[in-house]
């Protein structure tokens, strides 16, 4: 693996056994070097091996995701979810948020939240801005804005038409809270969720 261009280049795709895999480390990722959440689509899927003439092979497929950051640029990240291993490192401008990652081993069901696998990433992959954040720094979908609650990198696995326009709308209407909505006691219990969330971050 060269490390400059892991998951950047369809030559050298992530490595990762499932695409339920592929959308936990996804929704790990943070930018590199501000710590914000990031969005993100599955674009298409690809097998590599049809532009050198050779037979379709799965193992050579590769998922295609698009990936918004912060200030709106757009990544593009190569994944291979049909390796016989997974390297959980992340491309060089992402880190990962933690060094657990969580993978739902089953689909979500009103009567049962699903079953988790947790990886444990190396340290050097993981971000360490985060940690120096005030509660107010995570009230932001982007470096201007303070009106929303943004608190988890989040995407989907099929592609998005006005990426990430509709994405992010999509974000805003079912994961987010708009302060100005909230009354006194229901903004002081944020707080103290806030804080708490702070708090299991120092811990880690």
């Amino acid at each position: 693996m060269t490390q400059e261009t892991y998951g950047l280049i369809a030559e050298n795709p992530i490595r990762l056994n499932s695409e339920k895999a592929a959308m936990g480390f996804l929704e790990s990722l943070v930018t590199k070097h501000d710590g914000y959440h990031i969005l993100f689509h599955r674009l298409m899927e690809y097998d590599f091996n049809l532009l050198d003439g050779e037979k379709k092979a799965i193992e050579a497929s590769s998922s295609i995701y698009q990936i918004c950051t912060n200030n709106q640029s757009i990544i593009t990240v190569f994944i291979n979810t049909n390796s016989s291993e997974c390297l959980w490192a992340p491309p060089a401008p992402f880190e990962f948020e933690n060094e657990i990652i969580s993978i739902c081993d089953k689909e979500m069901t009103e009567a049962c939240e699903g079953e988790y696998s947790m990886v444990n990433v190396e340290k050097k992959y993981v971000n360490t801005i985060r940690k120096n954040w005030t509660a107010d720094d995570y009230d932001k979908i982007d470096p201007d804005s303070q009106e929303f609650l943004l608190y988890r990198s989040w995407g989907v696995n099929y592609k998005i038409e006005n990426f990430p326009h509709d994405l992010l709308s999509a974000f805003v209407e079912e994961h987010t809270i708009c302060l100005s909505d909230l009354t006194t006691e229901e903004l002081e219990q944020l707080n103290k969720v806030k804080d708490e969330m702070l708090a299991t971050d120092y811990e880690m």
